[in-house]
C-alpha cells in the first residue's frame, strides 16, 4: 500500500473515530440529564412526603391521604421508569465508549504504519543519497588518479 493510500485511510480512520467520539458525547450527556432527572423526581417525590407528613399531623381526610398515597405511587412508578431508562442509556453509553476506544485503536495502528512507512521511504532516500554521494566521491578519486598518472 502506498503512502498516499495510507494518508487516505488515516483521514478516514481520524473522522470515523470523530464521529465516534461525537456520539459517545452525546450519549453521556443524555446520561447525566437522565441522572439529574432521576435526582429531581426522588427530592420531588421526599418533597411531597415531607409535605404529607406535615399536613398529616395536621389531621388528613381519608380521601386526601388516599389521594397522597395515589400520587406517591405514581410518583415511584416515575422514578423505576426512569431508573430503567438510565440502565438503558447507561449500557448504550459503555458500548459507545468501547465503539470509540476501537476507533481510537484502529487510527493509531494506521498511524503506526505510515509512519513506519515514511521512516522506510525516508532510510531508502537516504542509503541512495549516501549511494550517490559515494559514486560522486569514487569518481573524483578515480580523475584525480588518472590525472596524476
Amino acid at each position: 500500500m502506498r503512502q498516499n493510500s495510507l494518508e487516505l485511510v488515516l483521514e478516514m480512520e481520524q473522522r470515523k473515530e470523530q464521529k465516534a467520539a461525537q456520539e459517545f458525547g452525546t450519549a453521556k450527556n443524555q446520561l447525566e440529564m437522565q441522572r439529574r432527572r432521576l435526582a429531581g423526581l426522588t427530592s420531588y417525590r421526599q418533597d411531597y412526603l415531607n409535605q404529607a407528613n406535615q399536613k398529616a399531623q395536621g389531621g388528613l381526610g381519608s380521601a386526601a391521604f388516599g389521594q397522597y398515597h395515589a400520587f406517591v405511587g405514581k410518583l415511584d412508578e416515575g422514578i423505576e421508569q426512569q431508573r430503567s431508562q438510565l440502565e438503558r442509556i447507561a449500557s448504550h453509553v459503555e458500548s459507545l465508549r468501547q465503539a470509540w476506544m476501537q476507533r481510537q485503536q484502529r487510527r493509531k495502528a494506521v498511524e503506526m504504519l505510515l509512519e513506519k512507512r515514511i521512516e522506510e521511504a525516508n532510510r531508502k532516500r537516504e542509503r541512495q543519497e549516501q549511494k550517490t554521494s559515494d559514486e560522486f566521491a569514487m569518481q573524483g578519486f578515480l580523475r584525480r588518479i588518472r590525472g596524476n598518472s
